[in-house]
């Protein structure tokens, strides 16, 4: 598995005017906008629940980063897991040895409260869990399949890294 290494709340990232922090509280009363917006047909007790088990992990196996604007509100939202997978189902060349594992740095969900900023949004967190993957030892970043323009920026920024699994998902090489 990925190292695990926590995730520092302290450790803060400014891109853009947009801050990108983890979310260390157990009150998601303050994301429920979002969370109503990725989960319309959920009520809000099972949004609850799903939130109380991502925060109970204490970012060894789960965590969420949100992204604010300069007046403080939340526009956006990345919840994460941490994962291993065999390396040969992300459609990379293994060499013969498919026993490999890989450490992944799952992006569960990925939420922007608004279209007009969802290009940077999704950006702007991605960028930070790359670099939470790395800090944590992990190969790879795996997102929604990039099949809107929601996706523009970071296809745009990591073409080079890329790596077609032929599935639901999109993984990036985080390795170099």
């Amino acid at each position: 598995m990925c190292s695990m290494i926590s995730v520092s709340t302290g450790n803060s990232s400014q891109i853009g005017g947009l801050q990108i922090v983890p979310y260390g509280e157990n009150n998601i009363q303050p994301l429920l906008g979002l969370l109503n917006q990725e989960f319309p047909n959920w009520p809000s007790n099972r949004i609850k629940s799903y939130m109380d088990l991502v925060t109970s992990k204490k970012n060894d196996v789960a965590g969420i980063l949100v992204a604010k604007n300069e007046a403080e509100y939340y526009v956006g939202l990345l919840i994460y897991t941490f994962q291993q997978i065999k390396d040969y189902k992300i459609g990379n060349s293994t060499n013969g040895k498919k026993d490999r594992i890989a450490n992944i740095f799952v992006v569960e969900n990925l939420i922007a409260s608004s279209l007009i900023l969802q290009n940077k949004v999704f950006l702007s967190l991605v960028d930070e869990g790359i670099k939470i993957g790395k800090d944590n030892s992990c190969d790879y970043i795996e997102l929604p399949k990039f099949d809107d323009e929601s996706y523009d920026l970071i296809k745009e920024k990591y073409r080079n890294q890329i790596v077609d699994s032929g599935s639901f998902r999109t993984y990036l090489d985080i390795k170099f």
